[in-house]
């Protein structure tokens, strides 16, 4: 029984860490709110800017849709200039990533 509970409270000591996001600068512990740049076009800078995200709760849900071309949809955008990521979690028990792209 004291093994089981044990057990129980290491696995459970895991969990906060679940919902973390994979980000080049890395992630806080405790609380991340970051933006990094992930590519640039040779197309001229755009006025149209578009956002996508996806959301994790725990490490054991996931939902939503942040990839490039639902953020184009999402800004009317056709021809891309730059894509960046903004990084948000907290306690690593939520996280939230969302995909922002410019262009015309």
């Amino acid at each position: 029984m004291i093994q089981k509970s044990l057990f129980a409270l290491l696995a459970l000591s895991f969990l906060p860490s679940c919902a973390t996001l994979g980000s080049r600068t890395g992630v806080g512990l405790i609380y991340t709110n970051h933006f990094e740049g992930s590519m640039v076009t040779g197309n001229q800078a755009g006025r149209k800017r578009g956002r996508a995200c996806s959301e994790n709760f725990l490490g054991l849900v996931t939902q939503g849709d942040a990839t490039i071309s639902a953020a184009m949809k999402d800004g009317a955008i056709f021809q891309v200039s730059s894509v960046d990521h903004h990084y948000k979690s907290i306690l690593g028990v939520y996280g939230k990533l969302c995909t922002i792209v410019t262009g015309n």
